[in-house]
């Protein structure tokens, strides 16, 4: 029996070498028999999620959580740099550090130098409840995109042994669905004096944008290593039930 056309339904050839159908009708069919996702009888397992399939290189996991972190970096560094701001440790703040061995004494100031900022990204819980509070917090139950962002205070006078910059804490920026929590923990104790620091003069100046500017170039740089990074596994790596739940979600628009 001659074979029949799945495309025009004529006999003497099938859909693939049809002649009536379009290079872009052929470019379609071939990209949609290879979609990415779990295919059966594979045996390919994906290290990034761990589901059989496919591979990192095409895993639409690690697509998805990629471009979630990317388009958190615009909110989480204007969120850190105002937390600092809120917290005294804007631009033309000063203060005055001991070094933990009590051995050498320094003042530093908060400059705005684009240089003396920087950021790294990660996915992590973050504590629950009043931040500081260790007898009433909890931690989050899944691991969300997180970025840390930090400043740095240029030496203004002081002991030679101290360093030529400091850091002025961190604020970790952690985004939840739609929500953003910044996580001070670290600055709360710098901005209270108790860790070796003894405030000289706050100052609530915004940050220049420059410095926004960076802390945006290297947080698009460190999500993408950090996704090439074939150590990095997504938070329910191998938990089919879990990924299956979320297509079924995303299919009902939930």
């Amino acid at each position: 029996m001659s074979v029949r056309c799945g495309y025009c339904g004529k006999y003497g050839h099938n859909s693939r070498t049809c002649p009536e159908r379009t290079e872009e009708s052929k470019e379609w069919s071939e990209s949609y028999y290879k979609k990415q996702g779990r295919k059966k009888g594979s045996t390919t397992m994906c290290s990034y999620c761990g589901l059989i399939g496919h591979n990192r290189r095409t895993c639409p996991h690690l697509k998805r959580r990629k471009q979630e972190a990317l388009k958190t970096i615009e909110g989480s560094v204007s969120r850190a740099l105002l937390e600092f701001q809120s917290w005294g440790a804007g631009v033309g703040a000063l203060y005055e550090e001991t070094t933990y061995w009590k051995e050498s004494k320094a003042s530093y100031m908060v400059t705005g130098d684009k240089l003396e900022a920087g950021v790294t990204y990660r996915e992590e819980r973050y504590r629950e409840g009043h931040d500081g509070e260790w007898g009433t917090t909890s931690w989050s139950r899944n691991q969300v995109p997180t970025f840390r962002v930090w400043v740095n205070a240029t030496k203004m006078f002081g002991d030679d042994r101290a360093p030529v910059r400091t850091e002025v804490s961190k604020v970790f920026v952690h985004s939840d669905e739609d929500r953003q929590i910044a996580g001070l923990h670290y600055l709360i104790p710098f901005a209270k004096e108790s860790c070796n620091n003894k405030w000289l003069g706050k100052s609530s100046n915004s940050f220049p944008s420059v410095v926004a500017e960076r802390l945006r170039d290297i947080a698009v740089r460190e999500v993408n290593d950090y996704y090439s990074n074939k150590e990095n596994k997504h938070p329910e790596y191998a938990n089919e039930t879990w990924f299956d739940n979320q297509e079924i979600m995303e299919r009902h628009g939930a």
